[in-house]
């Protein structure tokens, strides 16, 4: 009896053991369907130059585990997305995240450029890359893109749920709306 009751423990151990080795395999990496607008919009009327805000923002948003920023004239913010070298992110889940789906990058740069325009009231210019083989990059301008939309950003500030429907549900997720958005701020390599 006492074999069977070691031989069902060391069964469960085991067993506990590879389920939490699967676990630890899911990546940390944010996308689009993990973010809470509601929780993002906390960090609603920050402003470049405040080091902290910026910081907060991009671990809220989709990338956010594996960027460098810069700030540039206090009115242009710039993000790279790519493995640092002493980073425990490995490079299948960086490639998995970025390069499985094939407007992955579309969306994540569009989400992020939006998400940072309605939440830092200075930001005038954000250009998103990724620092890899192809190193594509975009850059969006705050007063070009929002004519593109139907209200302002400060309408998107204050309302979450008008955020989600236009913005995330609208443009973000509408491949037709997308591109239309990309021919006036194309992808560079």
């Amino acid at each position: 009896m006492k074999k069977w009751i070691y031989i069902l423990f060391l069964l469960t151990v085991v067993l506990s053991g590879c389920g939490s080795q699967a676990t630890e395999q899911k990546s940390d990496i944010k996308g689009i369907e993990d973010i809470s607008l509601k929780q993002l919009s906390k960090h609603k009327n920050s402003y470049i130059g405040d080091n902290g805000a910026i910081g907060a923002i991009l671990s809220d948003l989709p990338g956010n585990v594996i960027r460098e920023y810069e700030i540039v004239d206090e009115k242009e913010l710039k993000v790279t997305y790519g493995l640092k070298k002493d980073a425990n992110d490995i490079e299948e889940q960086f490639d998995t995240f970025w390069f499985d789906k094939k407007d992955n990058i579309e969306k994540n740069y569009l989400y992020n450029a939006l998400a940072l325009f309605i939440l830092i009231n200075n930001a005038e210019q954000v250009t998103l890359k990724i620092n890899s083989n192809d190193k594509q990059s975009v850059t969006f301008k705050r007063q070009e893109l929002e004519k593109k939309l139907p209200h302002s950003f400060k309408e998107y500030q204050d309302n979450v749920e008008l955020w989600q429907k236009e913005l995330v549900d609208g443009v973000v997720k509408s491949k037709e709306k997308r591109q239309d958005v990309y021919r006036v701020f194309p992808m560079q390599k």
